[in-house]
């Protein structure tokens, strides 16, 4: 799945954790913001990021992609590379 197939409600979810872990509005984020040069964040704050989106979308992240998150477009990515979505009725 790409980031443009990412479900509208995952994105939300998405950018309501990143907003959340940066400590900033969420309407203050972009899809080209920088998490480091625009909202001070670390590689601390990225793996908490990360952290959030397996704990609360359900995901599993590689270690080979714990690297290089450093905009909102890069978060829709990781997440639509690892989201399954959840087969109803199963």
């Amino acid at each position: 799945m790409s980031s443009n197939q990412l479900p509208e409600n995952l994105r939300v979810e998405v950018r309501e954790i990143v907003a959340e872990v940066l400590e900033v509005d969420s309407a203050a984020l972009t899809e080209e913001s920088s998490f480091v040069n625009d909202f001070d964040s670390d590689s601390l704050l990225v793996i908490e990021i990360i952290s959030r989106f397996e704990r609360d979308l359900k995901i599993r992240v590689p270690k080979d992609d714990l690297s290089e998150l450093d905009t909102l477009l890069e978060a829709y990515e990781l997440v639509a590379k690892h989201y399954v979505p959840e087969v109803v009725g199963a």
